[in-house]
């Protein structure tokens, strides 16, 4: 709810700051100074909003592939703990308990205290990372006897590796936002792209400037988003910690 009511503060603000610059060079510009043939500025104005169209099509792959990256990693760890716990019960009895209990101590620490650190830190948990070294060794020590405990140590094995590899990727992409000079581009150019208008002689009329307040309101709506969704773990669009919470669930934790 937050988000969404600064979402629309953000909105209406810009939308405000567009429509009065336009009363203000609409007011006090001279005539003159202002665009003669519209044909040519509309073809030029058409130039610049395909320029800031694909330099919003850039922003929004830069942040959504990390993001994409990370959601899919957060689930596929937490499917693999999930399996890990579960393939556990097949590996010789000594062994059971240990890595039962780490897989479950792990998911635990990824629920409270890794994913604050994501949140705030865009960083991983040293605490967590010790619990997957200490599964990742409790497993590596198995020495299955029977086919059916090879096997299934087999399975945990790949299990475990493909949860690193998620680890891996959920963690590196917690810092992995816009490249910086993304962002002044984008900021300059959005104001281009408001600005250019001006030029254009409009009328101080209603609908003018309803007009300048949509294409004002827009732009800021879209860096508002890309700005939401830079990192995957903060801010107002960040990857929840539900795959973690139900895997934990699952485990007979809280």
């Amino acid at each position: 709810m937050v988000v969404i009511l600064t979402g629309v503060g953000v909105i209406l603000l810009a939308a405000a700051v567009s429509v009065g610059g336009f009363l203000l060079i609409s007011r006090y510009v001279p005539e003159r100074w202002l665009v003669a043939d519209a044909d040519a500025a509309g073809a030029l104005y058409a130039s610049i909003g395909m320029v800031y169209a694909i330099l919003i099509a850039i922003a929004a792959i830069a942040v959504w592939e990390p993001h994409s990256d990370a959601d899919a990693a957060t689930s596929r760890e937490a499917a693999d703990l999930v399996e890990i716990r579960q393939l556990s019960q097949q590996l010789p009895a000594a062994d059971r308990p240990a890595i039962q209990k780490l897989v479950t101590a792990y998911t635990a620490s990824v629920v409270s205290e890794e994913w604050p650190d994501l949140r705030d830190n865009r960083s991983g948990n040293p605490h967590s990372d010790a619990l997957f070294q200490q599964l990742r060794d409790a497993v590596g020590k198995v020495n299955p006897v029977s086919n059916q405990e090879q096997s299934a140590y087999g399975l945990v094995l790949g299990r475990v590796s493909d949860a690193a590899d998620a680890r891996r990727t959920r963690i590196s992409a917690a810092d992995e936002g816009m490249p910086p000079l993304l962002w002044p581009v984008l900021i300059v150019t959005s104001m281009v792209t408001v600005g250019f208008l001006y030029l254009f002689g409009l009328d101080r009329t209603f609908p003018n400037g309803i007009m300048m307040a949509t294409v004002g309101g827009m732009i800021a709506l879209v860096l508002f988003v890309i700005y939401q969704i830079e990192y995957p773990f903060s801010r107002g669009l960040a990857i929840d910690v539900e795959a973690f919470h139900t895997a934990l669930q699952q485990f007979g934790g809280p």
